[in-house]
């Protein structure tokens, strides 16, 4: 049996988990732009992970805290659904499709071929939306972030596809993917859009309220500003590592910076900055068009340093670290002002 959900129309976009629900919101009529769900789900953040084969940074929210906060702000359900099995959550998958309901799941990046990631580069909270099925064929219908009209980067070269043709082997691996960090588990959504409130100023100001104080005062010192800071020390410390490693942390962290790694550019803060634009008419606050350029800048200025993290995993230079290291502490001062000057405008 075949099922395509026919009205489903797939989208490229700048981030696996806000271009999945921008096309889940599209499909049923409620368009919002990328940047205004980032936004609304308090999604800006900063992470230093110091994992095992590489350190890693993030600049976002963790995958369903940030789902979970855009369904308060909005009035709607999204719930986060973890069967047990994989064989569960295949039946689950189907048979929402069958009830014309595009399925968001998590997916470890790795096992999708088409991305053609290195097998150890784990990460289990990528968004994809299910919108079919062939069960002669043995294959989902997947949209990904790239589009004929929005090619993406990958390490073995750029991808442009309206959508996928993924087996369902390749897809139980993917979903059912245990390792660590943001392990898939199997993890979907379901969504009641039923008693849905547009963003109002009230909600945009609580949005932006709840980022500034997670980045200007976050509860360890990893996280936030704070963690710019840790990272701008402990990158120095990468000197010590063998080739292999330093090369996979410079490869690593170029993605987590880059749109290439579906940042939307400059670790998110591009945009952030496209959020608080779109944001000033409603607020009918000049200031807030002005640090939301301000933050376009800084995600520039993240972006030029990606490319020093991309020489770093094409050469293994320790010679960069110390210039990376001023770099990022010059960007956490940055970006701590801006912070500072945005909660001051929007409690004005």
């Amino acid at each position: 049996m075949e099922y395509v959900i026919s009205e489903f129309k797939p989208m490229g976009g700048k981030h696996c988990i806000t271009n999945a629900l921008k096309q889940v919101f599209e499909y049923y009529q409620i368009p919002m732009t990328e940047a205004m769900l980032f936004g609304m789900g308090t999604a800006l953040g900063f992470a230093y992970v110091n994992l095992a084969h590489s350190p890693m940074i993030s600049g976002r929210s963790k995958p369903i805290e940030f789902e979970q906060k855009l369904a308060e702000r909005l009035q709607i359900e999204i719930n986060c659904r973890q069967p047990k099995n994989a064989a569960t959550g295949f039946a689950k998958a189907k048979k929402l499709l069958q009830q014309n309901q595009p399925v968001m799941v998590y997916v470890d990046m790795p096992y999708m071929k088409y991305l053609g990631m290195n097998s150890a580069s784990h990460f289990g909270g990528h968004a994809v939306v299910l919108f079919g099925y062939d069960d002669e064929r043995q294959i989902f219908y997947v949209s990904d972030r790239d589009h004929s009209n929005f090619p993406i980067r990958t390490p073995k070269g750029t991808i442009a596809n309206d959508y996928h043709l993924v087996s369902y082997q390749e897809m139980e691996n993917a979903r059912s993917s245990s390792f660590r960090p943001f392990p898939a588990n199997n993890k979907y959504l379901t969504f009641d859009f039923s008693s849905y409130k547009a963003p109002t100023a009230e909600t945009i100001i609580a949005a932006i309220n709840e980022t500034c104080e997670t980045m200007l005062r976050p509860p360890a010192k990893l996280l936030g500003i704070d963690g710019i800071t840790k990272f701008s020390r402990e990158i120095i410390k990468w000197r010590t590592f063998d080739q292999k490693k330093l090369k996979t942390a410079g490869i690593t962290n170029y993605f987590q910076i880059s749109k290439d790694g579906g940042t939307g550019g400059g670790i998110f803060r591009r945009m952030y900055g496209e959020f608080l634009l779109e944001a000033e008419p409603i607020l009918s606050k000049e200031e807030l068009g002005e640090i939301g350029r301000q933050f376009i800048n800084i995600a520039e200025a993240w972006d030029q340093l990606a490319e020093l993290f991309w020489q770093l995993g094409s050469t293994g230079n320790q010679e960069l670290l110390r210039s990376m290291s001023v770099e990022i502490a010059r960007l956490g001062d940055l970006e701590r002002i801006a912070l500072e000057r945005l909660q001051i405008v929007i409690n004005a």
